[in-house]
């Protein structure tokens, strides 16, 4: 047997509850905050957080992103990413996004189209639109279509809320679900430098994931800490971020009990 089917066997063997396209989340930012962004969501990663959060952003971003997840488990096991947000205005924000995931057997290719806009003042609601490919050598491929959906609220001052749906119209690829969750957050930023965030997340059949997110801008702009933490599984992130101008750098690492870590990286361009 290859040796990449016998690491992928033990990859599968220590993480039981994983389906396909289980890491579609993409956003360095959002990693090092142990996922808990739903109700943070103001950059270009609303478009697979929170897609309601992208009318906050009121300038083109570009964005790309790197993740060796769990170290590769010795086959190369990685998530890439290109995408890009668009401002119009009253329409409200566009987002856009290519990503591949997989190795050399196994690719999990998607394309994610969304939109967020206001409904009314400080209320903003977004969907976005997921194509998808599995792509697997020996055993051909499959395609599938999954919608989202997600809202962002302001309640009082520094304090936010967040809701949103992933795969809602439960799609399917050979008879494998997709996997699909509802989230609901709570976000504070006392100032535009800190952001701390709680979020609850529930996949059916399995036990809801709650996780916290915290963020310090030490330096502005050139120097910023991140730092989070999740249950099922009980897993810590941390990370920095740092930048000039018009350009951000972002690195992540997340643990796994088990399993190596995983390492993000990624590069924000604002116009």
């Amino acid at each position: 047997m290859p040796r990449a089917f016998i690491l992928l066997g033990i990859f599968l063997f220590f993480l039981p509850g994983y389906a396909i396209f289980e890491e579609n989340e993409s956003g360095v930012r959002a990693e090092a905050m142990a996922g808990a962004f739903v109700a943070l969501a103001d950059d270009i990663s609303a478009i697979d957080f929170n897609p309601a959060g992208l009318y906050q952003v009121r300038n083109q971003q570009f964005q790309g992103f790197y993740k060796l997840l769990y170290g590769g488990v010795g086959v190369g096991l990685h998530t890439m990413q290109v995408g890009a947000c668009l401002p119009r205005g009253r329409l409200g924000t566009f987002g856009l996004r290519v990503q591949e995931s997989g190795f050399q057997l196994h690719s999990e290719r998607s394309l994610k189209l969304a939109h967020g806009f206001k409904l009314a003042d400080g209320l903003f609601f977004g969907y976005g639109i997921n194509g998808y490919n599995l792509v697997q050598r020996d055993f051909g491929q499959g395609f599938a279509f999954g919608l989202d959906l997600g809202m962002f609220t302001r309640i009082y001052r520094f304090w936010s809320a967040g809701f949103y749906v992933h795969n809602l119209n439960l799609p399917q690829i050979g008879g494998a679900e997709l996997p699909r969750f509802i989230a609901i957050g709570l976000g504070f930023s006392p100032n535009p430098g800190i952001h701390s965030t709680l979020e609850f997340a529930k996949e059916p059949g399995m036990r809801t994931r709650v996780a916290f997110g915290q963020e310090f801008t030490i330096i502005p702009e050139h120097l910023v800490l991140r730092a989070g933490v999740q249950t099922e599984p009980v897993r810590f992130a941390f990370g920095l971020g740092t930048g000039v101008e018009r350009v951000r750098v972002d690195y992540a690492i997340k643990t796994h009990s088990v399993l190596p870590l995983t390492h993000s990286f990624g590069v924000v361009v604002k116009l």
